[in-house]
């Protein structure tokens, strides 16, 4: 067949062995796309083959196997190819086995035949994520997350039968471990339409049966500012997200180049993770006030904590785990900014204590805030508007600060302190060096010699050290 006359398997020469090209290699090629990878199952003993490849291709051999299993690749920098033995009685029986029909296609390299016992090529023509079988979910329930993966990799739609079968075995998910879930669940998020499968595993079950902590969410109303309850907020707010992030949305002329400056867009994945979840602390925080009023005090620490919890479940890195709980803790904080610059009381210096409280998730805090404000109601209203224009000024308020940063300096240092103050090193030098900080990138404090009095200032108004 044509599509496989671009394989590179001249390293297979000079072996009676029947070699079989299997799963995503088979898939990408009758689809036209160049696979990442090599797969092959080997009739009989496959080490031998190994060694060949190997040395053919002047790669390094890799264990895979687990649990008794063999599995082998061999890795070289412009090939990798993965090798394991047929353990079923023939190919189509090993092909049964596998998750997905388009999945289950071989390509006999010795006969030079296409293997098809379950039409996978009609589901790969009309684009359909099919099971191979009725059990596929309970041999290894990864299967329920991956076939969203797999949809939302390749805009494929979930044959409404296997939707179905994930409806039904939608809880085995819990016995998969935390690192296979998330492995799968990032790789959805990093794509650019990701909320139609996202809302596909709402509608299944299966997303609650991944975070049961979001089942609170559903039914949760909110107060008068919200049209929507908790749960489908959170989905709306990571459709909107996604939307900027993909750049559908974005309302300003520079918005697009300083958040790219700023490296928002490596953070899409851990965005959308924290959009999902940012509310799920307010069902515990839900008071209703006498006049039937609903508020959601500390609904943001409390989904940390919560997010927290779900973060190490799924084993995220401590990176990403920083990332979710910065944006997570301080996604209120725009809003509380925007008002106090509505009613003229917001400084430059409040701006700067706010990136200085998020960090280096500064941005991703302010995108969250702009998708949460939409996705408040339906349309966006005058003050919904200011909102965002306002996001945009403090998005280059931040990046005109940390440019400044950059470019100037600290003013003063540790050693300053001690030199100039005789203060002997203290918890109290991180705060100080941070209110000098914010007071030289608001614009307060120019010159070394101003910071210094202002620190002599400081000492002198009853702000002692701390020993």
């Amino acid at each position: 067949m044509d599509a496989f006359d671009k394989i590179p398997i001249n390293f297979l020469q000079n072996t009676s062995k029947r070699i079989y090209l299997v799963g995503g290699t088979v898939r990408d090629l009758l689809a036209g796309r160049t696979p990442a990878d090599i797969d092959l199952v080997v009739e009989g003993n496959a080490s031998p083959i190994v060694k060949q490849i190997a040395h053919k291709i002047s790669g390094k051999i890799i264990d895979l196997g687990k649990n008794g299993f063999f599995v082998q690749r061999v890795a070289s920098p412009n090939l990798t190819v993965d090798i394991s033995p047929l353990t079923a009685s023939s190919i189509e029986d090993d092909l049964r086995q596998r998750d997905f029909t388009i999945n289950a296609m071989a390509y006999d390299l010795t006969r030079q035949q296409l293997i098809d016992c379950l039409d996978g090529q009609t589901d790969l023509r009309e684009k359909k994520i099919r099971l191979v079988s009725a059990t596929a979910f309970k041999n290894d329930p990864a299967r329920l997350v991956r076939a969203y993966r797999m949809a939302s990799m390749l805009d494929f739609s979930i044959a409404d039968s296997t939707t179905e079968a994930i409806r039904k075995d939608k809880d085995l998910i819990a016995t998969v471990s935390g690192e296979r879930v998330w492995a799968e669940l990032f790789k959805i998020f990093n794509t650019s339409d990701s909320v139609l499968y996202i809302r596909a595993m709402a509608s299944s079950g299966l997303l609650t049966s991944i975070f049961p902590e979001l089942r609170l969410a559903i039914g949760c109303t909110q107060n008068r500012y919200h049209q929507f309850d908790v749960f489908d907020h959170s989905l709306l707010v990571y459709e909107h997200l996604e939307a900027l992030l993909t750049r559908k949305w974005l309302q300003f002329p520079k918005q697009t180049r300083l958040l790219e400056s700023g490296n928002l867009f490596s953070h899409s994945a851990i965005l959308k993770y924290s959009a999902l979840l940012h509310d799920v602390g307010k069902p515990s925080a839900r008071m209703k006030g006498v006049n039937g009023s609903l508020r959601f005090p500390g609904h943001a620490a409390k989904g940390a904590v919560i997010v927290s919890t779900i973060s190490r479940r799924l084993k995220l890195s401590n990176r990403q785990r920083q990332a979710a709980d910065a944006i997570i803790r301080h996604h209120i904080r725009p809003l509380f900014l925007f008002l106090a610059h509505e009613q003229g009381t917001l400084g430059r210096s409040g701006m700067v204590r706010f990136f200085r409280h998020c960090g280096e998730w500064t941005l991703p805090v302010i995108v969250h805030a702009m998708a949460d404000i939409r996705a408040k109601k339906e349309k966006a209203d005058n003050k919904d508007q200011r909102f965002l224009s306002f996001c945009n000024f403090l998005i280059e308020t931040y990046i005109n600060t940390i440019n400044k940063k950059k470019s100037t300096g600290s003013l003063i240092d540790g050693n300053d302190l001690i030199n100039f103050f005789e203060l002997p090193p203290s918890p109290q030098f991180k705060q100080i060096l941070n209110l000098v900080e914010e007071q030289h990138l608001a614009g307060i404090l120019s010159t070394r010699s101003q910071a210094l009095q202002w620190v002599r200032s400081y000492l002198n108004s009853g702000c002692k050290a701390i020993t």
